[in-house]
């Protein structure tokens, strides 16, 4: 009889432990894989996009802001639906969320810079209706919503349609890039320019541009979302 191998007697000796741990290790690997989250492409931001266009309205307080809270976090889309569940439960869905992202990407927003003019003009109301017959969330103007979708080849489906937070915001992104590529980028002139028109804006001095009351309050609403947005990823963290 051959005389059994050292090794061999340690595996005999120790094969419940040995045993127990293989266990335990393909127990881990079963639970990541089930707590792996896939991500659904219409819920990823683009980075590139969202750093240019904070840089560019933000400019000089760019570095003080929380944006870069957020770099590369793939649950960011998750945050956006968790403030607009506070702000409108109506618009937390999953479906307005990836219509905010898809126009976003598709005009180069950063996506929060939409819901911050959101807040601006509707508080995230989607039936508020203006003094001058504005429409909905982002409260565009029906004639100014027809010439833009006849301009750019886009489907007009009426006034009525505007009061539908995914075509709202549709239409509305489509004339704020309009106006972003006529006024050269400078956040400005073209965020301005949406609340009292081209013509009217460059009346005024570049010097009150920056100053304007509905400039300021659209930066400041974009800020203060990523505050909020900061608290709520902070809670989930220490949850």
């Amino acid at each position: 009889m051959k005389t059994m191998k050292l090794s061999e007697r340690f595996i005999l000796r120790n094969y419940k432990k040995l045993l127990s741990l293989l266990l335990v290790i393909v127990s881990i690997h079963f639970l990541a894989s089930c707590n792996h989250k896939t991500i659904d492409p219409e819920m990823q931001i683009s980075e590139k996009i969202r750093e240019n266009h904070a840089k560019e309205l933000l400019k000089s307080n760019y570095n003080a802001a929380n944006f870069k809270e957020f770099k590369g976090d793939k649950e960011f889309a998750t945050y956006m639906k968790s403030y607009l569940e506070a702000a409108n439960p109506k618009l937390s869905s999953e479906k307005f969320v990836k219509a905010v992202i898809a126009e976003s990407k598709q005009y180069e927003y950063d996506p929060i810079f939409l819901m911050a003019v959101i807040k601006t003009e509707s508080q995230f109301n989607e039936k508020a209706i203006g003094t001058s017959g504005e429409i909905g969330l982002m409260q565009i103007k029906p004639d100014t919503a027809a010439w833009i979708c006849k301009k750019k080849g886009v489907k007009w489906k009426g006034p009525q349609a505007l009061k539908n937070p995914e075509y709202n915001v549709k239409v509305s992104a489509l004339y704020f890039k309009y106006l972003k590529k006529t006024l050269n980028s400078k956040s400005n002139r073209y965020v301005n320019a949406y609340n009292m028109g081209i013509t009217k804006m460059a009346r005024t001095p570049a010097e009150d541009l920056s100053a304007h009351p509905y400039y300021h309050k659209v930066i400041k609403n974009y800020t203060e979302i990523y505050d909020e947005l900061k608290k709520i990823k902070a809670k989930r963290v220490k949850a």
